[in-house]
């Protein structure tokens, strides 16, 4: 995922600070301010050197620097290999106590036999540890073991080839270097391979890798990027999960309710209950989705491991992909469909229209259902580190695959749905010569159906302009890779780095808008006089109410069955009179049903 060229430019600002801010740090001519140190342990989540040195108890620092200062320099190194070094051959205890070695010096101590002052010096590496390192890790081209430096007409080898030797007045002392590999074979430390945010996954097959899910930041990195990926903090990320499982539970509830309510126990299915009972339960399909999601835990789905990324060989993911790009497909059509049948019929008031209901049919599931299919054969669902959910891999396939027919028929609806607007306006303004109450009665026959194509509307033109964005300005977020490794270098808290990402807000309305059809449809039919009549007069409801009375009148008979004759006259009235009520009501109410039916129809 990094070009070339970023990934030298790093390579080079890590041995900038390597030789500046280590080497030069390290001045190995006897320091009189030098001390022998403990070490100070590991920072908090970042393995450096601890199990990695010969004499953690006694480690050389010269009187210019800090124990602290050195492990932040060494931190950098440390994190350099496990994101850019993929060989096992660099990765290894060796490597480690090598580096450690030329970081903390094991210290030893003299005693000047004149003055009688006790000097610390260090017990440097040895130059053939230092070959097999640069070797290993191929970057003896960048790092020369050869390096010296000199003071008091002296040089010094940074890396020695058997001992060094040091002149105090006119005294001389040598000491010999240190075999690092012995320090490692003698410790039983296994090496860390990589620092979080990243996972360390050995690939055997880089490109079949990166199709089931795993991203590396590198070319030759054994660490993948976790998942959730580094676009957002993980509790951003946790709010857009929730964000999803709870619209998309609503969705799936609400719009249940409206297909049993419009196309069950509905005594009376018109032709606009017909499409809208399909809009509904291609809405239902698309929020069942999301609900499978969530009952298979959302984070779980995307990021079934922590390194990867939910792909083709994930059923769960495979299945919510698949029916998310059909239903989506369905619910734009149905929606073109009512937006087409709302305008022809006050376009043609008053004329006999033909019942094209069939034809809607085979034709939206043909055209919704085919490039699904093709999909799912490519292996084209899975995950990614920008999806909240499974989606269609590649480019083209979202291009062709969706966004075509979902343009289309997106254009078309918004033309029928303009075309209906002209019309109300005309019937409004030219043919209505009334008063004001007439002109409102003849909007508020519409007015339902035109609120419904406008909120569809505006989230379908979201989704449509949003993912088009996104694709068009993709280099934005994969230039941002770069510094995102560089940070991961230099930042003490690795979770404070995160890649440039969509902004989040435009990021949670794109997943709301594709979660809240199913609240749009409840709030705009599921209120409604006809909803209400529908149950309160279906035959289910209504024997239920019956058997309820008759369980009351019985128990109110059996407290009262020791009580007057007069008592039970009156119990009596009162279960004839209710009765009598009940049947004037649903007598009344019957009308009532026929007419909003009707109304509703138009």
């Amino acid at each position: 995922m990094i070009s070339k060229p970023n990934s030298k430019s790093i390579f080079y600002i890590t041995l900038i600070i390597f030789y500046i801010g280590i080497v030069k740090s390290q001045y190995f001519p006897l320091d009189p301010g030098a001390s022998c140190q403990k070490y100070i342990g590991d920072s908090s989540g970042i393995q450096l050197c601890d199990g990695f040195l010969g004499n953690p108890d006694s480690i050389y620092i010269n009187s210019t620097s800090t124990q602290e200062a050195i492990q932040a320099q060494g931190n950098l190194i440390r994190a350099y290999i496990n994101i850019y070094k993929n060989d096992e051959k660099c990765k290894n205890s060796r490597t480690f106590a090598l580096l450690c070695a030329f970081l903390f010096p094991e210290c030893d101590k003299y005693t000047d036999p004149v003055s009688k002052k006790i000097y610390a010096y260090p017990i440097l590496p040895c130059y053939e540890n230092c070959i097999n390192m640069t070797s290993s890790c191929q970057i003896s081209s960048r790092l020369s073991c050869s390096t010296k430096y000199s003071a008091n007409n002296i040089s010094y080898s940074v890396f020695p080839k058997n001992t060094t030797t040091y002149k105090i007045n006119s005294s001389n002392f040598t000491n010999t270097c240190e075999n690092t590999n012995l320090v490692a074979n003698s410790q039983n430390t296994t090496v860390q391979q990589c620092f979080q945010p990243l996972v360390y996954h050995v690939s055997k097959n880089q490109t079949y890798d990166k199709s089931i899910g795993y991203v590396f930041p590198t070319a030759n990195s054994t660490c993948v990027v976790q998942c959730p990926a580094p676009l957002y903090y993980m509790n951003e990320w946790r709010n857009i999960y929730r964000l999803s499982d709870v619209l998309s539970i609503l969705s799936c509830i609400l719009t249940l309710f409206l297909v049993i309510t419009l196309g069950i126990i509905n005594p009376k299915v018109s032709k606009f209950d017909k499409i809208n009972i399909m809009l509904l339960a291609c809405i239902f399909l698309q929020a069942f989705s999301g609900a499978l999601m969530t009952f298979n835990g959302t984070e779980h789905t995307l990021c079934p491991e922590p390194g990867r990324f939910a792909s083709y060989i994930d059923r769960m993911c495979v299945a919510t992909g698949f029916l998310l790009h059909g239903s989506s497909l369905l619910v734009v059509q149905w929606w073109c469909v009512l937006s087409f049948e709302v305008w022809i019929t006050v376009f043609q008031v008053g004329k006999k229209q033909k019942d094209r209901f069939i034809y809607y049919l085979v034709s939206s599931l043909v055209i919704a259902w085919v490039p699904p299919i093709v999909s799912i054969s490519k292996n084209e669902y899975s995950g990614g580190p920008a999806n909240p959910f499974c989606w269609l891999t590649s480019f083209n396939y979202r291009r062709f695959a969706f966004w075509l027919p979902m343009g289309f028929f997106l254009c078309l609806g918004g033309i029928f749905l303009i075309l209906l607007i002209r019309e109300i306006y005309l019937i409004v303004s030219d043919n209505v010569k009334t008063t004001k109450e007439s002109r409102i009665k003849i909007l508020r026959m519409e007015v339902k159906p035109i609120i419904s194509l406008v909120m569809y509307f505006s989230c379908l033109l979201y989704l449509f302009i949003y993912d088009q964005w996104i694709n068009n300005h993709m280099y934005i977020y994969t230039d941002s890779i770069p510094s995102y490794a560089l940070c991961l270098l230099t930042s003490p808290d690795a979770t404070n780095c995160l890649l440039k990402a969509p902004n989040i807000a435009g990021f949670g309305y794109f997943i709301y808008s594709i979660r809240v059809f199913g609240i749009y449809a409840f709030i705009i039919y599921g209120v409604s006089k006809k909803t209400i009549h529908i149950w309160k007069y279906n035959y289910f409801v209504i024997f239920i109410g019956q058997k309820l009375e008759q369980f009351t009148n019985a128990t109110t008979t059996a407290k009262s069955s020791n009580s007057n004759n007069s008592s039970s006259a009156t119990n009596n009235n009162i279960s004839v009179k209710a009765t009598s009520n009940m049947e004037t009501r649903d007598e009344d109410d019957s009308n009532s049903v026929e007419l909003d039916s009707n109304s509703d129809c138009q």
